[in-house]
């Protein structure tokens, strides 16, 4: 069989620090960009993005981070009702 030969000859190895580093720059991109997409689909909800602007005016939530937020946590909360609220 015959020997495959370097793409790139003179590159340097990467170590086992640096592959690290790049999988958890990866990691956190690929996290990102699922979280972008996540808040696209619900504020693309037009009775989501209704509520939410309703709870910031009605002075309830500061902004619509806090309002999701504080959503999540009551839900948590009730449908695990021995959960302790953070």
């Amino acid at each position: 069989m015959g020997k495959i030969s370097p793409h790139e000859p003179r590159a340097e190895l990467l170590s086992p620090e640096d592959v690290d580093k790049d999988v958890a720059s990866l990691s956190e991109a690929l996290m990102e960009k699922r979280a972008e997409q996540i808040a696209r689909n619900v504020l693309a909800r037009p009775d989501t993005s209704k509520i939410l602007h309703e709870l910031v005016e009605m002075g309830i939530c500061t902004n619509e981070e806090e309002a999701i937020a504080r959503a999540l946590r009551a839900f948590f909360v009730a449908v695990s009702p021995t959960a302790e609220a953070a």
